[in-house]
């Protein structure tokens, strides 16, 4: 398991009610945001509650990684909470960001050669139920809407992937830097987090390192938007004030 995993905060469980009468408020998860999400999605209660004590509950600082490419592949975690960045180192120390996962969504499912296919970095705090693999995989197996919800959404995922690598290479930096606004507002409402403002606490690094470019270049890029009134920066929010200009920018 890697060193990110086991120097993580565990969260400390309350042992469940005794009293059926009780039993239904004793796991946390059906006053989860990311309830409605994946694989927790079609789950009752008592299967729920299978789920969630296959598991921990765990907190990760900012910047800490959740798992590392390569590392023997441990626990999957569903995010409840902040956001995760899914990235591939590249030669020089460079990575290439594939996506920026939100609370609701799994990640370190994918696994090359019994080892993690990719890194999981915190961009911010981030909150997860980790699940033991072997038991995570015996449980969606056991169910078959679970099943369908878990590879529907890594399905989606990945399309998404290699949507953003085939419209990036055909894009201006301007354009990609509209094209990465409009996929995280897409991203949010999804999720139901807010969108105005849109909190954006990936650094510029993470940006460029999403969109292929070098920092400097993403940061003149915001600065042409904001140049041309369509939208307003303050620290980690942005507020977009002509969406039909950022959508046509983008392409979409």
């Amino acid at each position: 398991m890697a060193s990110a995993v086991i120097s993580a905060q565990v969260l400390p469980r309350k042992s469940l009610a005794s009293n059926a009468k009780y039993a239904k408020v004793a796991i946390p998860c059906f006053h989860c945001p990311a309830k409605a999400f994946n694989v927790c999605k079609p789950l009752d209660y008592e299967r729920q509650k299978e789920l969630f004590e296959t598991g921990v509950q765990q907190i990760w600082r900012r910047r800490q990684f959740l798992f590392r490419m390569g590392d023997l592949a441990g626990p999957i975690f569903k995010i409840t909470s902040g956001i995760v960045a899914v990235s591939k180192p590249l030669l020089e120390g460079r990575r290439q960001v594939s996506a920026f996962l939100l609370p609701g969504e799994v990640c370190g499912y994918l696994e090359t050669n019994g080892g993690y296919a990719f890194d999981g970095e915190a961009i911010t705090e981030v909150r997860t139920c980790s699940f033991n693999r072997r038991q995570f995989h015996a449980f969606v197996a056991a169910n078959r809407d679970v099943d369908n919800e878990v590879k529907a959404a890594l399905e989606e995922r990945l399309q998404q992937v290699g949507q953003q690598q085939a419209v990036l290479g055909q894009l201006t930096s301007t354009e990609r830097v509209a094209s990465f606004l409009l996929t995280m507002t897409r991203d949010y409402s999804a999720h139901g987090m807010q969108t105005r403002p849109l909190w954006l606490p990936m650094s510029r690094a993470d940006i460029a390192d999403y969109l292929g470019l070098r920092i400097e270049t993403v940061s003149r890029a915001f600065a042409k938007l904001k140049h041309r009134k369509v939208l307003e920066l303050d620290d980690e929010e942005v507020v977009i004030h002509d969406l039909k200009r950022l959508t046509e920018l983008a392409g979409i």
